[in-house]
């Protein structure tokens, strides 16, 4: 199961705060004139990974070396899960292979190596990159992360959520970008179990709609393809307890266009002066293209990551700003 109980978020941000503090929470003038709502900003991208998924990976590895039954892990990621248990497992001196798409970000893919774990370029996408690790185990069988089906995972991310509730006394929305779910889920276990009128809404890129269309037909759904430029949350195959938990905790999910991501990370850009990935600037986009929905609500934006290639830094740069 993968939904959170009060005692495992708990626990998570105990194991948690040994390694992290608190993300800042932000509120920026301009971003809420440009949304017409009064809009905080929780910058997950101010951490040592650049991403939230430094909380579940800690989480997770920490449970894992407590069980003192696994000595070498192995994930697949588009770059973000990858760095943040690159991270974890350094700090919890385990070996990890991370197998990446052969066209990863090279900024998440220097991030990974930086922190140690071992590199494999296999597949197209994501799914691909999972299946093929999978079908071909290494020789030392290395125990296999999943991530969005672990519920370390999904613990460690509703520590979010927690740190959210002390700090904004009135709150009506929390707007959350979506790849797999586990963000998602863990972030709407904690704030309708605190307040169960603030509303939970998801945004994904129209081009990777999987979590969507399962949310809006209460079943996992599958896509064949995730030509989206927010590697983040470039998923095309959904797992079935994620889309259950969802299917739970979120009121609605948003869908915003490639173009609309940019045009956000543009915006952000010139109100802050810091330069999001596509997935991180996705809740932001979304608020935009529910402006008149949200006017005058008091929100709360999910800034994921910021990790991102400077090719795509300057064509924002160019283009949209």
């Amino acid at each position: 199961m993968l939904k959170p109980t009060p005692e495992q978020s708990a626990s998570a941000s105990n194991v948690i705060s040994k390694y992290l503090d608190p993300t800042p929470l932000e509120l920026n003038t301009e971003l809420c004139s440009r949304i017409g709502a009064e809009s905080y900003v929780k910058c997950e991208y101010m951490s040592p990974v650049r991403s939230f998924k430094a909380r579940g990976a800690l989480n997770l590895v920490h449970h894992l070396k407590q069980l003192k039954k696994v000595s070498y892990l192995s994930t697949a990621s588009t770059g973000n899960h990858g760095a943040a248990m690159s991270f974890a497992c350094r700090k919890y001196g385990l070996p990890l292979t991370v197998g990446v798409p052969v066209n990863a970000d090279k900024s998440k893919v220097a991030l990974i190596r930086k922190f140690g774990a071992k590199l494999e370029f296999l597949g197209q996408d994501l799914d691909e990159t999972k299946k093929i690790m999978l079908q071909n185990p290494a020789p030392r069988e290395p125990f296999f992360i999943e991530d969005g089906s672990s519920s370390e995972i999904v613990a460690g991310t509703s520590t979010i959520a927690l740190e959210i509730i002390e700090q904004i006394e009135q709150l009506d929305m929390v707007l959350v970008p979506v790849g797999n779910g586990a963000l998602i889920g863990g972030i709407g276990t904690v704030i309708k179990a605190t307040n169960p009128s603030i509303k939970v809404i998801g945004v994904q890129a129209e081009e990777a709609p999987c979590m969507t269309l399962s949310f809006k037909a209460g079943k996992p759904v599958n896509t064949e393809s995730c030509n989206t430029f927010a590697t983040g949350m470039a998923v095309r195959v959904s797992i079935p307890e994620a889309v259950s938990l969802i299917s739970e905790v979120v009121d609605d999910m948003v869908l915003v266009g490639e173009r609309e991501m940019k045009q956000a990370m543009g915006i952000y850009y010139v109100c802050t002066g810091r330069m999001l990935e596509g997935a991180g600037v996705a809740a932001f986009a979304g608020a935009l293209k529910i402006s008149r929905e949200i006017k005058g609500k008091t929100i709360c934006l999910i800034a994921t990551g910021a990790n991102l290639d400077q090719s795509l830094k300057q064509e924002v740069i160019d283009n949209f700003i």
